[in-house]
């Protein structure tokens, strides 16, 4: 089977109690779900810009000491493009596509920036056929506010600070016409703060520029808008668990170098001679039901059958690490003691994980 493609960061802790099953760890990076799934199973994709250019004296002011002042000019007439790159910029580093463009040339016909207007249903057509692509990411509009603020602290002396505030508007058009188009709105925001100084020109000079400040935060933008279509990879810990049986030991010896199929193997030992493979030529895929030869030291068998577990969960095979997380939570609950219904609690955990898992692989 297809190894799974994720990189195994061996910690290697070893804990100072040498018969606590739980010797040491390693973390993989598990892949969870994209928060919109938008982009499944798309593999070109083109960024497309469809809003207008945000008029210079809009949506920005200036407070001094409590007095406000509107109608302050920004430019911002590159701030479409950067958030735009920012999100071709993180799809394409991904991996997960083979194809990420980006026309940045507005395809928005109005041209008022006061009233969004989508890319019509036809002019989608041409564009997904043009480029030979799957999907567009539209953006249709961004809107940035901005308050830049100086006041005499309590303390004496003067404090500064900018809070932006963006919020845009996204469609996703596809080739495949069976897709609906999908809308979503996507908004952030920044602030930078001064330290407090002895007069407010050197407050204010703590500050970024307020034009390159505004920049930034519609690319921190683009960027978000990107994590929210893509699977994310998040740390997560599995134990292995140690015993002074000697297959054990070698057992974890040959997993610390990545070996799986031979640390099975010498694990497979520690359960009962006999055991085959719980898949092929009609072979009951359940552990549970074949009720293995356990061998006399029960608690070894335990420790084995869930390091089998864990082995095959990287070997990308969730079915068959589940089927003997069954098992390891059963053996571990015929040891009678508080430790090895810990232990069943963990692997119970364990196997919600896996389940999940089982479950996203079974929808792709």
């Amino acid at each position: 089977m297809k190894l799974l493609k994720h990189y195994i960061i061996f910690c290697l802790l070893l804990l100072a109690m040498p018969m606590v099953a739980q010797d040491w760890y390693f973390s993989i990076n598990d892949r969870r779900d994209a928060e919109r799934d938008a982009l499944r199973d798309i593999r070109r994709v083109m960024v497309v810009n469809n809003a207008v250019v945000q008029p210079r004296a809009f949506g920005h002011s200036t407070v001094v000491d409590g007095s406000t002042k509107s109608g302050i000019e920004v430019d911002l007439d590159r701030a479409l493009l950067h958030s735009m790159f920012a999100l071709t910029q993180t799809l394409d580093e991904s991996g997960e596509m083979d194809v990420v463009e980006l026309l940045d040339v507005s395809q928005n016909r109005s041209q008022n920036y006061y009233s969004r207007e989508v890319l019509g249903t036809s002019a989608a057509r041409n564009l997904l056929s043009r480029y030979e692509v799957d999907a567009l990411v539209v953006l249709n509009q961004l809107v940035i506010y901005d308050v830049l603020e100086s006041f005499a602290a309590e303390e004496g002396g003067y404090f500064a600070y900018i809070q932006g505030f963006a919020q845009s508007h996204w469609s996703v058009y596809y080739r495949d016409a069976n897709r609906r188009t999908e809308t979503f709105m996507q908004a952030d925001t920044l602030v930078w703060e001064s330290d407090v100084k002895y007069t407010r020109a050197q407050a204010l000079n703590m500050l970024p520029n307020r034009q390159d400040a505004l920049l930034y935060l519609a690319s921190v933008l683009g960027d978000k808008v990107g994590g929210s279509l893509l699977p994310s990879w998040e740390p997560v810990r599995r134990y292995m668990y140690s015993d002074d049986n000697v297959y054990v030991q070698k057992g974890l010896e040959a997993f610390r170098y990545q070996r799986w199929q031979e640390a099975i193997g010498y694990w497979r030992l520690v359960i009962g001679s006999g055991v085959q493979e719980f898949r092929g030529s009609g072979v009951e895929s359940n552990v549970e039901s074949r009720k293995l030869k356990v061998k006399e030291d029960k608690k070894a068998a335990a420790v084995a059958t869930a390091n089998i577990a864990i082995a095959y969960e990287l070997l990308g095979d969730y079915a068959l690490a589940c089927d003997y997380a069954n098992e390891a939570c059963r053996l571990f609950g015929a040891l009678k003691t508080a430790w090895a219904r810990q232990q069943q609690v963990n692997i119970r955990y364990y196997q919600e994980q896996l389940q999940a898992k089982m479950a996203a692989q079974g929808a792709q």
